[in-house]
């Protein structure tokens, strides 16, 4: 588990958003369309054939360079896009499940030492414990947190900073005012403080969202 790690950080938009999304991209992009199916189906044959892996449970093999798309595999119909309103459905129904995926926080120093952060204490109280389990909060939550936080996070990645932020904050812009969200006028970032994985530098990796944010930023710039 991840708690076994003494600087796990689950930050706002790797944790919140990405981490939800590693989850269902895999049934969302690789499901077989077809018209029996029309909302998709994963067996375990589709996905062997994308991951080069044949054999059965307990007996896998992998073939390095072989990923292939399958004999008859059909994509999503093209109206039926995977939309972000889309993957924040995805995300409220996991995390009315399992609402660890969305707790903004980390270990604090030991092995399952995990502490998460009041999201009313992080931000103002626009969102609440209780307000995430409502429509699209949840997913609203991790992106909002992201734009806050962006200023700071690209001032160690982009030597002109205000450049892009005039590339994500009108993504961001985008994707929180279709979903109507909560506007978070400021976080407290001192909440994370605590959490060695949110404030050192292991072996070159950056913290916070960094990585992240840089790789998408540097497809956009």
């Amino acid at each position: 588990m991840l708690t076994s790690y003494r600087t796990v950080f689950n930050a706002p938009f790797s944790g919140v958003v990405v981490g939800v999304a590693a989850y269902t991209f895999i049934y969302r992009f690789m499901a077989n369309k077809t018209e029996e199916h029309p909302e998709g189906i994963l067996n375990g044959d589709v996905l062997k054939s994308f991951y080069s892996i044949t054999g059965e449970d307990g007996d896998f093999k992998y073939t390095p360079g072989h990923e292939r798309i399958p004999d008859n595999w059909y994509t999503r119909n093209v109206v039926d896009a995977y939309t972000i309103p889309y993957l924040s459905l995805d995300g409220l129904g996991m995390s009315t499940k399992h609402l660890k995926f969305f707790t903004v926080g980390g270990n604090t120093g030991t092995v399952n030492s995990f502490v998460g952060v009041n999201p009313e204490n992080l931000t103002g109280s626009v969102y609440t414990l209780d307000s995430l389990a409502e429509g699209d909060n949840a997913f609203c939550y991790g992106v909002q947190l992201t734009k806050q936080a962006a200023p700071d996070i690209l001032s160690g990645l982009f030597s002109d900073v205000k450049k892009a932020l005039n590339v994500l904050n009108p993504v961001l812009d985008d994707v929180t005012g279709s979903l109507g969200c909560p506007e978070i006028d400021s976080i407290d970032e001192s909440q994370f403080a605590q959490f060695p994985g949110y404030t050192d530098n292991y072996n070159g990796y950056a913290p916070k969202d960094e990585g992240l944010l840089s790789g998408v930023l540097s497809g956009l710039l």
